[in-house]
């Protein structure tokens, strides 16, 4: 199994594929729309790698980080989720967003990923909520407070997307003045 790859990048394929050559054998890897924009070609790269076999064939998905990596591999273990599906997941936006839309409950905006129905992004978010630990740097105490007001005021009844916008910016450190500063935005 390979769980790094460090090297030229030959080729970058629009559609999310990158050649990577490495003591003169280029790889083939499937990557995020995130990741592909971090790379140029000609330029040196490093990438994890997630070795995806199935009985048909292997391939290799390549991330940015380990944490990527993780996250790529949580979303695998939800029933219904393919390898494609992740990977279409984790370009739709970047990681943290993704981390937060799912520990706040924000279907919408996982849903707004191509492929990705209401249904499939409610399981996600049954599943995968508060379970995620990508092995990146730990949720600090704003992002927990973050989280537990989105959580709060989409239970008061107001849309997850009118609540995103009212976080937005927001430097509260606690969890009182952060709900205060959210409702007054809301209201």
């Amino acid at each position: 199994m390979i769980g790094w790859l460090s090297g030229t990048v030959r080729d970058l394929d629009p559609a999310g594929i990158v050649v990577l050559e490495t003591s003169g054998v280029g790889y083939e890897l499937s990557v995020s729309l995130q990741t592909l924009c971090k790379l140029k070609q000609g330029d040196k790269a490093e990438l994890h790698v997630h070795t995806h076999v199935r009985e048909d064939q292997i391939t290799l998905f390549g991330f940015a980080s380990r944490r990527e990596r993780a996250l790529f591999r949580k979303l695998n273990t939800v029933s219904g989720i393919g390898a494609r599906m992740a990977l279409n997941l984790m370009s739709g936006m970047p990681a943290d967003e993704l981390l937060a839309a799912i520990d706040g409950g924000d279907e919408t905006a996982i849903a707004r990923t191509p492929g990705i129905g209401k249904k499939t992004a409610q399981r996600l978010i049954l599943e995968l909520r508060g379970k995620l630990d990508t092995g990146g740097t730990a949720t600090s105490a704003t992002t927990g407070f973050r989280t537990d007001v989105h959580s709060a005021l989409v239970n008061l009844g107001y849309k997850p997307a009118e609540v995103d916008h009212a976080l937005k910016g927001l430097k509260e450190t606690d969890f009182e003045g952060m709900f205060r500063a959210a409702l007054k935005a809301l209201g």
